[in-house]
């Protein structure tokens, strides 16, 4: 009898920091497109839920470059979601924003 209460609260434990854990992970994943779609809304001048390539700004040559490459559907526009998935394969090379600095790597340089 004894034994069962102390299974279930061990339980008990182990369901309460299983659900703290899937909470840390859900608020970082959620964190990264609250940011994009910051962004995007910031960019997208005419307020229509798409980007026109005159909407980036002039120093997202990347993305400039790029642009026909993340427009999935060929519309000549991005939507959030193509910009958003922009925007996760440009970090990967380390141009997140779009720049056109290429990736650092190393020290910097000294003066």
């Amino acid at each position: 009898m004894k034994s069962d209460k102390s299974f279930q609260i061990r339980c008990g434990v182990l369901a309460f920091a299983l659900c703290g854990i899937a909470t840390v992970v859900s608020a970082q994943q959620a964190s990264a497109p609250a940011t994009v779609d910051a962004d995007f809304q910031a960019m997208d001048q005419d307020h229509d839920g798409r980007l026109t390539r005159s909407e980036l700004p002039k120093d997202m040559v990347l993305l400039r470059t790029r642009f026909s490459t993340y427009d999935q559907n060929h519309d000549n526009k991005l939507d959030a979601q193509e910009f958003a998935a922009a925007q996760l394969a440009m970090k990967g090379s380390g141009n997140a924003a779009g720049g056109d600095a290429p990736a650092r790597h190393g020290p910097p340089p000294s003066h």
